[in-house]
């Protein structure tokens, strides 16, 4: 029998919790709807009794997961009545499916074919499609509005996703599915006409939605690039597209997280943003000397401080020696003796507190500098290994 692995009803509302608060917000708004449905269907079933359930045409998909946390290892809801009763009879044949990358008979839906499609399947809910642009039914796509040059493939595991059925659990008729953009659980679709961002509900950003161009879209729970070497993203090769249109100007890469519509900012370039803040393009080779930019600006700023405080510092002085001349005998006064002791005390603050402060601030932007623009600094604002432009 296929081990399962189980957790404790602490790990699984752990595991739940963590998941939930990953989510977006989005994705939370939706798994509470989903938690809704299904908590009304349970209690109409609940309320209805023993009594069988009225025939129907069909009954809407609904998750055969509930919500967030860990998932059964296997998973039969929706396979066709005689599974069903074996997954009741725990049979060997039930107990046995799927071992070692075997067949299995676990729900699989029908893949609704059109007249030239030519479709690579399996057992287990993974196909490819040659066929033509299609994001759903046979009349979707520029494949069903009976365009040319609209050829495509389509790469899917796990068709209706967590919605997955062989067959009506109502009826029992065979379930047949078009693409599904939205629900299929991972999916490579390449096309030679299609309006790309539309069919995976992708907000414009900066490049916008190009209608009917070749476009290949790649969607799953979780996708990684991995290089052995680098990667690049590069746009602008060519100055025509794959339908011979001159391409104007330089498209821009997005990077949009949350599928969010107005949020989207340009990116800072690091050599001008050192350039700004010290006034040189030469990070490696950056020593403390003259400096412009925002850290020359700070500089001069200190210096018209420091200026301020040995100017003071000589008036505070020559008044604490100043004196007068009597009319009799005409001898000199002494020192007020209310500026005077106001006088020494701020020679001391200016001294003891305002100086030494000044030199530490030159220290301390003398170090900051150094951390942040030299390239062997500890917080080099620029990355060693990516770029943009």
């Amino acid at each position: 029998m296929v081990d399962e692995i189980t957790l404790t009803a602490e790990e699984e509302a752990e595991r739940a919790k963590w998941q939930y608060d990953n989510m977006t917000p989005a994705q939370q708004e939706s798994w509470h709807e989903m938690e809704a449905k299904d908590r009304k269907v349970a209690e109409e079933i609940a309320n209805a009794g023993p009594a069988a359930p009225e025939k129907s045409a069909g009954t809407p998909l609904r998750s055969t997961v509930n919500g967030p946390g860990p998932q059964p290892n296997q998973n039969f809801q929706g396979a066709n009545p005689q599974i069903a009763q074996a997954q009741a009879n725990q049979s060997i044949e039930l107990q046995r499916a799927g071992v070692a990358c075997g067949p299995s008979i676990e729900p699989v839906p029908t893949y609704k074919r059109g007249p030239i499609d030519m479709v690579l399947e399996n057992s287990r809910n993974a196909s490819i499609v040659l066929g033509v642009d299609r994001n759903g039914s046979v009349t979707s796509g520029y494949g069903g509005r009976a365009g040319t040059q609209v050829g495509a493939i389509d790469i899917v595991a796990g068709r209706m996703g967590p919605y997955v059925q062989t067959h009506d659990v109502e009826s029992g008729l065979p379930v047949e599915v078009n693409p599904n953009f939205k629900v299929d659980a991972a999916r490579i679709y390449i096309s030679q006409k299609s309006d790309i961002d539309e069919y995976f509900g992708l907000s414009d950003g900066k490049v916008g939605n190009p209608p009917a161009c070749s476009g290949i879209g790649i969607k799953a729970d979780e996708v990684r690039l991995v290089a052995r070497g680098g990667i690049k993203l590069v746009t602008g090769t060519d100055v025509r597209n794959s339908r011979d249109y001159l391409v104007v100007g330089t498209g821009g890469i997005d990077l949009i997280a949350g599928n969010e519509k107005f949020a989207q900012q340009p990116l800072v370039k690091g050599n001008n943003l050192t350039y700004a803040m010290i006034g040189s393009h030469i990070g490696a080779d950056w020593r403390w000397g003259e400096p412009a930019g925002l850290l020359g600006e700070i500089e001069k700023l200190r210096e018209i401080v420091y200026s301020f405080l040995k100017y003071q510092r000589t008036f505070n002085d020559a008044m604490t020696q100043h004196t007068h001349i009597n009319n009799w005998p005409g001898a000199p006064t002494p020192p007020s003796f209310t500026a005077f002791p106001s006088c020494v005390k701020s020679l001391i603050q200016l001294t003891a507190q305002t100086e030494l402060s000044i030199n530490t601030h030159a220290t301390s932007l003398t170090t900051w500098a150094t951390n942040s623009f030299a390239k062997s600094g500890a917080l080099y604002i620029n990355s060693a290994y990516n770029t943009t432009n």
